[in-house]
């Protein structure tokens, strides 16, 4: 049975990313498992240091951290009752650690199919920090995360635009998706945006798009090739256009320096989305 990771910090936000977590487990015949991490002081550094279990905490923050995960799951209980999802199978998991190391430790050992996230944005630097976990496990795991910063409806969503960089193994990321909007009765635009300082690069890709188009003709997906100053000014220009209900993008092991000098896209749209992110691992 696959499994839906659902990190939770018990705010409001926690509640409609579970509830969304929910609902897909229950189209993908799946369990749910609601994770809580606390980091402990001080702080191990970012992606380092083992998880601590949970018998080493101190006992009155143990209780209290326990009797909030109870009640949150009561709550969770009862949206079960009142959706008809009573049926899903829902754990509860209570971690020490850095957050985002003890995320991707749990969905790795859970071995999560989905990892459902909500964002807080980047509207100052405690945003930010919050953020950053997101963010940080967006472009770390090896499985889909869904980045929410609002409640989603998953009946909402209808159009899945994923933002294709022709890089890697792109026909797999484009099955992915794909497969998973079929599940969801939502129809699949891949774009491709070119920057116009590279000619070569644009006329490299009109020819990929158009061998696209041929293999995928009888699918339900539509190739869009576009030209802009910038690979992020031309999906912001896009999303505002056409106001696709998920955003995908896709994310791949990068060298040192690449990673260096990268300025990474799902990074800046995680901490400042206003619509459901979803973002895949692509191979190569």
């Amino acid at each position: 049975m696959k499994t839906i990771l659902i990190p939770i910090d018990f705010s409001a936000l926690s509640h409609s990313t579970a509830h969304f977590g929910l609902d897909l487990a229950q189209r993908l015949n799946a369990r749910a498992v609601l994770l809580h991490v606390v980091e402990p002081t001080p702080p191990v550094s970012v992606f380092e240091g083992p998880v601590v279990a949970l018998g080493n905490w101190n006992d009155v923050l143990r209780n209290q951290m326990e009797q909030a995960l109870n009640q949150f799951q009561v709550d969770i209980r009862d949206y079960q009752r009142q959706y008809k999802l009573a049926e899903i199978p829902l754990s509860t998991r209570i971690m020490v650690g850095h957050p985002a190391r003890a995320i991707l430790d749990v969905a790795e050992t859970e071995q999560a199919s989905f990892i459902i996230m909500g964002t807080v944005g980047a509207a100052n630097a405690w945003d930010k920090l919050v953020g950053s976990v997101t963010s940080a496990v967006a472009q770390q795991a090896d499985r889909p995360v869904w980045i929410l910063p609002h409640a989603v409806d998953l009946d909402s969503l209808r159009t899945f635009t994923y933002f294709a960089d022709l890089e890697g193994d792109e026909i797999r990321c484009i099955n992915q998706v794909m497969n998973l909007g079929e599940r969801l009765h939502a129809r699949l635009e891949v774009v491709h945006v070119s920057t116009t300082a590279d000619g070569e690069e644009s006329d490299t890709a009109n020819a990929i798009i158009g061998l696209f188009e041929d293999d995928y003709a009888l699918k339900p997906v539509t190739f869009r090739h576009l030209t802009e100053e910038s690979a992020s000014e031309g999906i912001e220009n896009y999303v505002q256009a056409h106001q696709p209900d998920a955003i995908v993008l896709a994310h791949r092991n990068r060298g040192f320096i690449e990673k260096l000098f990268h300025k990474s896209l799902i990074r800046r749209l995680s901490l400042a989305t206003k619509r459901p992110l979803l973002i895949i691992a692509k191979p190569g």
